[in-house]
């Protein structure tokens, strides 16, 4: 049988699975997952397990936490080859007040072609799609001349170190792969779907600036912490932050993006310099193609009659791949000496993690595979960054250079009130899975 007739029956199993699939994402919704008080985490590994035994596909769960399981299952193929991964974390986000919700948010309720609750989209419906895509799979016995691996795993709104990191140091044998497809949600809505090549580096840091207390009375015979980091902050603000070439430049971003949108690069330049700043794509663009910044705390003082001897803020730098965090700090120590209070001023980075993109990313076998897929099954899809951190940063960084972001959903739902994510596009993203798999493997015809 050909790969076309293979794919045709993938396509046409995934159809059938469409009640499978809604299922399982409801049901892990239903699962609160959020709190390592609980045991959310490990129970929503099991009932990943659960399904795939159905298949009798054998998996493997690990323990890094008390509350947190680690899923493993892998689908050998007929011959040896490529192994692909694909990775999802079922760790959410706390739901928030309550009364901001229309739905109960961990009822996983089906209505209107969604499933909605709090990780429905960020990321259990992804999880579900690879999954299913595992399933099919293995139902059909496609001949793959290769290896599909999934890796669901906890812990990834934490960073990750009793999730994907843990599985990196702890069972690397049990997921190295040659690619990788991290399942985060990806759609835009009117920019169609994006396939993320990379994502920018947090970097956070603790500035504190030194005074010396006074009476708030006589403020001259002290020095004012606060005013210190004013200054220091209005400086700030009105500098250039060190950066380095984005992947995708901003020229390249708009082409795709205006191409999706049906108009001229031109007319959606235009249209961008007209709302400037208020913009949500000029923001995005900014923020995919430069070092960004936000002021996220302040503090400072005890109370208003004492001149403050000491203010700290928390800063949150992204930064692109190719640059060290290490100038950051650099970068921040240069202008306090510059405005004159080097003595008065101390950096600590909280956390830092280097930005990550696939080298050559329009070569590589993965990313236009996958691009090509979903540009035939969901549509417009163009290459694009992540703004915000995946665990994909950890799967590059130790060696799986060639990982995407790519998964079901929009991600501008993620963490809100009211979250939820469409049935078509699950089923969608699991047919582009499981079709990524066989052509990125091979089949045996």
């Amino acid at each position: 049988m050909s790969l076309i007739d293979w794919e045709q029956r993938v396509i046409k199993r995934v159809d059938a699975c469409k009640d499978e699939l809604v299922k399982l994402c409801s049901n892990l919704v239903r699962i609160p997952s959020y709190d390592r008080e609980t045991r959310g985490e490990a129970e929503s590994a099991h009932l990943v397990g659960r399904h795939l035994e159905q298949y009798k596909i054998p998996y493997e769960l690990f323990k890094s936490h008390p509350s947190i399981e680690n899923l493993v299952a892998a689908l050998e193929g007929v011959k040896e080859g490529r192994r692909l991964l694909f990775n999802g974390h079922i760790d959410v986000v706390p739901p928030g007040s309550l009364d901001d919700w229309t739905v109960d948010p961990f009822g996983g309720e089906v209505k209107e072609g969604r499933v909605y609750g709090r990780g429905s989209v960020d990321m259990k419906g992804g999880v579900a799609a690879m999954t299913v895509a595992l399933c099919v799979l293995k139902n059909l016995d496609v001949p793959l001349k290769g290896t599909v691996i999934i890796n669901v795993v906890g812990d990834e709104e934490r960073q990750g170190d009793l999730g994907t990191t843990w599985c990196i140091n702890n069972i690397w044998e049990k997921i190295r792969a040659d690619a990788s497809i991290v399942s985060e949600p990806t759609g835009t809505g009117t920019m169609g779907r994006t396939l993320c090549i990379g994502e920018k580096g947090p970097i956070w840091v603790k500035v504190t600036t030194k005074g010396r207390k006074a009476h708030g009375s006589v403020p001259l015979m002290g020095e004012n912490a606060i005013t210190r980091m004013l200054r220091f902050l209005a400086a700030l603000l009105d500098q250039e932050l060190p950066t380095v070439p984005p992947p995708l430049e901003r020229e390249v971003l708009i082409q795709q993006i205006a191409g999706v949108m049906g108009m001229e690069s031109a007319a959606l330049e235009s249209l961008l310099a007209k709302n400037g700043r208020l913009n949500f794509l000029h923001a995005v663009l900014e923020a995919l193609t430069k070092t960004t910044l936000n002021v996220g705390t302040i503090s400072g003082g005890v109370v208003a009659n004492v001149v403050p001897d000491q203010c700290e803020v928390e800063l949150d730098f992204r930064i692109l791949p190719g640059q060290s965090p290490q100038t950051i700090p650099a970068f921040l120590h240069e202008l306090a000496r510059d405005l004159g209070l080097a003595n008065a001023f101390e950096v600590e980075i909280i956390s830092a993690f280097e930005g990550t993109s696939v080298p050559n990313f329009e070569a590589d076998s993965l990313a236009t595979t996958l691009l090509t897929t979903s540009r035939e099954l969901a549509g417009p899809t163009i290459f694009f960054m992540a703004t915000f951190a995946t665990d994909g940063r950890l799967l590059r960084k130790a060696g799986i250079s060639s990982t995407v972001v790519y998964g079901p959903g929009n991600g501008a739902l993620a963490h809100q009130a009211d979250e939820y994510i469409s049935i078509e596009e699950m089923i969608t993203a699991t047919k582009v899975n499981a079709l990524t798999a066989m052509r990125y493997l091979g089949i045996d015809e």
